[in-house]
């Protein structure tokens, strides 16, 4: 079962009322670059 961020750190991506400085612990993610539209089936998403 993948890890829920927005469920398990609410507090971090929930608004405010008034602006904070919080501290994020460490997260891992992957990140995919490229051009192109990738929901384009056949497209040049590189």
């Amino acid at each position: 079962m993948p890890f829920d961020f927005k469920k398990e750190y609410k507090e971090f991506y929930m608004p405010k009322q008034i602006p904070a400085i919080v501290t994020v612990p460490l997260m891992n993610y992957i990140a995919v670059s490229g051009t192109g539209n990738p929901n384009e089936e056949n497209g040049e998403y590189k």
